[in-house]
């Protein structure tokens, strides 16, 4: 079975209708929502949900980061395996059981929900968001090595030990969790692609901003410098 692990900020306009998905999707016997103490009583709306498959807890740093907020999950978790993805409807719920069964079937440590596969180069995202996305995974392909077409995706299934055993090295700050466990975690981690439609939003605001592109940067630099021993 499967815990999903939702961190939130600011989605008080979707908290019931990903929680309406997920509660049909039999694979998932536990949801945990974190919410970044949005401003728009989101973590009011997670505590009205009734039903024992879902948990709610409140990160109450005036530092907002997406990256803690799953690391505070995951060890809440009661599943060996986690599911990660965003609240905004923008990461499809019915991909879920296919993706499980690939997980499960060929033992990988990672399945990766990536918008970037051939046949969808430019992922749903609008031209400006893939040309710096697109970019910015050329880049870490050439500094890092290539692990997964998306290492930017914020839509996974993972074991919950390549979170709790390596966490230490990651650096843990802004939104971009995915690409601590490809390259601040385990070595010769067994990671696939499972290629997915990116949905437009269609309620609340988008986070990405220039901020989150400077946090990256310093995400990369920590990385090309850490100690691998």
């Amino acid at each position: 079975m499967i815990t999903a692990v939702i961190p939130t900020l600011n989605e008080k306009n979707n908290i019931y209708k990903i929680s309406r998905k997920l509660h049909k999707i039999k694979i998932i016997s536990e949801v945990i929502f974190v919410d970044d103490n949005s401003q728009d009583k989101t973590y009011e709306e997670i505590k009205k949900i009734k039903s024992k498959k879902f948990r709610g807890f409140l990160r109450k740093s005036k530092k907002k980061d997406l990256s803690k907020s799953v690391v505070l999950g995951v060890s809440k978790a009661r599943n060996k395996i986690i599911l990660v993805m965003d609240s905004d409807l923008q990461h499809d719920a019915n991909y879920i059981n296919e993706m499980w069964r690939k997980f499960i079937q060929n033992d990988y440590d990672i399945i990766v929900a990536s918008r970037f596969l051939e046949k969808n180069f430019f992922g749903n995202v609008g031209f400006l968001r893939s040309l710096i996305s697109i970019s910015a995974i050329s880049l870490i392909n050439l500094l890092f090595g290539k692990k997964t077409s998306d290492p930017l995706s914020g839509f996974f299934i993972c074991k919950k030990s390549l979170i709790n055993k390596y966490k230490s090295r990651f650096f843990l700050k802004g939104y971009k969790i995915l690409f601590d466990i490809l390259y601040n975690g385990k070595k010769n981690i067994l990671t696939k692609d499972f290629g997915i439609d990116f949905k437009k939003r269609k309620f609340d605001q988008s986070k990405f901003n220039f901020h989150i592109i400077r946090l990256f940067l310093d995400q990369m630099i920590y990385t090309k410098f850490l100690d691998k021993k």
